[in-house]
């Protein structure tokens, strides 16, 4: 009997922590929309201060933005 509790809990704590995963991909999924459209409403020549143009927002929402 203590085996199937075993078992239990183990498939519990699987199951939870495929949960924790795809909200945590859910949450960067959310921050890398975020980061994209605060670039995006930005004017041209305030991408080109930044020393960007708009063929770089993709990239730079994905990866980062180092200068």
């Amino acid at each position: 009997m203590s085996n199937s509790y075993s078992a239990g809990q183990s498939a519990r704590h699987g199951a939870l922590s495929f949960l924790r995963e795809c909200a945590a991909a859910v949450r960067e999924g959310l921050e890398l929309v975020s980061r994209y459209k605060m670039l995006a409403m930005k004017t041209d020549r305030q991408l080109s201060a930044l020393g960007l143009t708009r063929a770089d927002l993709p990239r730079i929402a994905v990866k980062g933005w180092n200068r």
